[in-house]
């Protein structure tokens, strides 16, 4: 899971509960049986950098993101589940300069 597939995804997630290093979003039970969803969350072999475990919870409908938030900005990633349109891709673009990655 990369942080653009958070942003095209934002419209379903809830951010439930943050503390800088760990994020919860609870996701909307429509995502439950995309298939593309599925794949992604299933795909932890491509975390981005500074992204330490994705763990889902199905029952729970949620996602726990754990991450270095020397790495990561905490307000940036929080953002990025909250951003309309303009402003999703200047949050990718800071991410992407902090971690050294393109987005």
């Amino acid at each position: 899971m990369q942080l653009n597939d958070i942003a095209r995804l934002r419209d379903y997630l809830t951010v439930k509960h943050h503390i800088p290093g760990r994020l919860r979003v609870l996701f909307h039970p429509a995502l439950i049986n995309r298939p593309e969803v599925k794949e992604l969350v299933s795909n932890h072999s491509e975390l981005p950098p500074g992204v330490t475990s994705v763990r889902v919870n199905a029952l729970a409908m949620s996602v726990v993101i754990e991450y270095d938030p020397r790495r990561i900005p905490p307000d940036l990633l929080e953002e990025l589940v909250h951003a309309d349109e303009q402003r999703v891709v200047e949050v990718l673009r800071e991410l992407g300069e902090k971690l050294g990655i393109m987005t």
